[in-house]
């Protein structure tokens, strides 16, 4: 698949749902040139974004592991003197701030 052809894939396999979508460059046997496709999603969505897969690349098998994930717990708050949403996570005793990237880039253009 062309470059033109994996970007647009990748298009498609997050519109159907995946949490994230990615390549990486690989040698198959004779030393050939590849990129493995990664993806993550959840389970609700798998027959989804394993069709994307097959509708829009060009490979002929999908194999795939089950694993569990723990997350930090999550919640948002806006910030009234500036346009920006302040993303809060934490996991016991662990906490961590940041602020929406989207946000400071509309207030930088």
């Amino acid at each position: 698949m062309t470059g033109e052809e994996l970007s647009f894939a990748l298009d498609r396999i997050m519109q159907s749902g995946a949490l994230d979508v990615y390549f990486t460059p690989i040698y198959m046997k004779k030393g050939r040139p590849a990129y493995k496709l990664g993806v993550i999603v959840r389970y609700d969505d798998f027959e989804n974004v394993v069709d994307a897969v097959f509708r829009w690349t060009s490979t002929i098998g999908v194999r795939y592991v089950e694993l569990e994930r723990i997350e930090m717990e999550r919640r948002q708050e806006d910030i009234k003197e500036l346009p920006l949403r302040l993303k809060i996570s934490s996991y016991k005793d662990i906490k961590r701030l940041k602020l929406e990237f989207e946000d400071i880039k509309k207030l930088t253009e």
